[in-house]
């Protein structure tokens, strides 16, 4: 008789000491405010405006590419902007655009940034190169990207 009392009070407190440790381990986790990256952020395809550091860190972690378009609004200028941005709309979800006019010729932009950080002047890219380089510079190959090698 006394065994068996033994073996219930030790089983009841293992029980006892188990229900306290998950209790713990759940509590400790729930105590935690885990949001993954990009979580409300809502990622537009064009910006107008000059993207915060915390912005472009955002769009590079969900593995975008940033074309960055700073121009003094000359009308070649505004044609290349909206060459940009048509094809922001053809690789929607790929790319984001940030494309304003300032006012002085040296702070003029023209580059593309990938995922990774590398930074390619785009100068001297025509409209017929930009998927090239695109595809060359992205980590997430869009659907033109994968058939243009076929």
């Amino acid at each position: 008789m006394k065994l068996r009392k033994k073996i219930n009070s030790k089983t009841i407190f293992a029980i006892v000491i188990g229900v306290l440790m998950v209790t713990w381990a759940v509590a400790l986790a729930l105590s935690f405010d885990i949001k993954p990256a990009g979580q409300g952020m809502q990622i537009q395809d064009v910006y107008d405006r000059p993207l915060t550091v915390q912005e472009k860190i955002g769009i590079l972690r969900a593995g975008r590419v940033i074309i960055e378009y700073i121009h003094n609004g000359t009308q070649e200028n505004v044609d290349r902007s909206a060459e940009y941005q048509n094809f922001a709309a053809r690789l929607q979800g790929f790319i984001v655009l940030e494309t304003f006019e300032v006012s002085q010729e040296n702070q003029t932009i023209d580059q593309m940034i990938s995922p990774n950080g590398d930074i390619v002047p785009l100068y001297n890219v025509t409209a017929g190169q930009l998927m090239d380089v695109f595809c060359s510079n992205s980590a997430v190959q869009p659907r033109d990207c994968l058939l243009r090698s076929i």
